[in-house]
């Protein structure tokens, strides 16, 4: 297909756009479900099972995910998965039973898996072969920055809009996405379609990168899943929602103070001074009493997210050839899925053991082994894919 010379080109400011609504959208569902499913009855496990049903599906199906994208003409894929995925936020108000919303859940999964793998992938499509780095790079911000507008949009419309009214706002957000997607108008040539095989649905060459991200998600899934908890149990609940403002802050102030670095491939300190400011931030959590710790913390969490994130979806989208950046993004994607599910599950047994400001600073740890993971073998590989480029 034709592509710009730019990085910005007009597909790839939409996809932008596209990308950053879908992911605002999901993340602003996350405060949303647990309040919905206690107005309809549904209280104590039962609403985790809920919450996890949708974590199940999608690490399943990540890997026909990337099938479906490198077999078939991934635009057409995409529209129509994300009006599947628009379809899921109503689902929510139509099937206000605990059996029925695990099913809408493990159905949400199913086309977020595509969703979340399918704009990555076509992003790396319109960009020039030379620019792809640099111009994922950009891209993968909209993951940061969705992870961190989407809660602080949840909990305002919670706050002030009915359960009803709430869910259908986060559908139209949706909606805006799949009208900016449409005016993309991609093609693409004809592929030859392989049959699937489960041992092609897994891209080996971005494993690496993805069990070095899990690591890096440990932490984040159990700040993003308990934060609201521990804003309860410290009295600090009415800055919860500046927490999310200062995490974004954090974010793009790193992004836009690093991003040349990150171009001229400087990128072995980037890790490592991300890694120490995230580490600190964990541990800092010991002494956090006051609303303007968790600020700060939000704000130096969102420093070491800002750069790492963007850096490690540049790191696989950039050393892989684009038939196979769709099973690629799905196998990378995986890092998500699992490394916020067992942040999540883990806080959720060290809260009843030691505590949450306690279990907050054991997540440290993650980091720890991340940058064992990082020096010891990731960077040295990213070089080698890289060094046939340079040739």
């Amino acid at each position: 297909m034709e592509q710009s010379e730019k990085i910005w080109n007009w597909r790839f400011v939409l996809l932008f756009i596209t990308n950053l609504l879908v992911l605002a959208a999901f993340y602003a569902s996350i405060p949303l479900i647990p309040v919905y499913c206690q107005e309809i009855g549904i209280t104590g496990s039962r609403v985790g099972i809920v919450l996890t049903a949708m974590s199940v599906a999608t690490v399943l199906f990540r890997p026909v995910a990337g099938y479906l994208l490198d077999n078939f003409n991934r635009y057409h894929v995409y529209l129509l998965f994300l009006t599947l995925f628009c379809l899921s936020f109503p689902a929510f108000l139509a099937f206000p039973v605990f059996g029925l919303l695990i099913v809408v859940r493990l159905y949400m999964g199913v086309v977020y898996s595509v969703c979340g793998s399918a704009t990555m992938t076509l992003a790396g499509d319109v960009l020039p072969p030379a620019k792809v780095t640099e111009g994922i790079s950009r891209f993968a911000f909209t993951v940061s920055i969705g992870m961190a507008v989407g809660p602080f949009v949840g909990l305002q419309v919670q706050s002030r809009l009915s359960s009803k009214a709430s869910f259908l706002t986060v559908f139209g957000i949706t909606v805006a996405a799949l009208i900016c997607v449409s005016c993309c108008r991609m093609k693409y040539p004809k592929v030859e379609r392989k049959k699937f095989s489960l041992k092609d649905s897994i891209h080996g060459p971005a494993l690496p990168f993805m069990f070095n991200m899990m690591f890096l998600m440990i932490p984040y899934g159990a700040v993003i899943a308990y934060s609201s908890i521990l804003a309860q149990e410290k009295g600090i609940m009415g800055y919860l929602p500046y927490f999310y403002i200062c995490l974004v802050a954090g974010m793009l102030l790193s992004k836009l103070s690093t991003q040349k670095a990150i171009d001229a491939g400087k990128h072995r300190p980037l890790v490592f001074a991300s890694l120490v400011v995230l580490i600190l931030t964990m541990v800092s959590f010991l002494f956090l009493n006051t609303g303007v710790h968790l600020l700060a913390a939000g704000f130096f969490f969102g420093l070491g997210y800002g750069i790492l994130q963007p850096l490690f979806q540049s790191f696989v989208t950039g050393t892989t050839p684009g038939p196979k950046r769709g099973v690629a993004n799905s196998t990378y994607m995986l890092s998500y899925d699992i490394g916020i599910g067992i942040g999540s599950l883990l806080m959720g047994f060290m809260q009843e053991s030691m505590g949450l400001t306690r279990g907050f600073a054991l997540t440290a740890i993650a980091y720890v082994v991340d940058a064992i993971v990082y020096v010891t073998y990731v960077d040295g590989y990213y070089h080698r894919l890289r060094m046939p480029e340079r040739r």
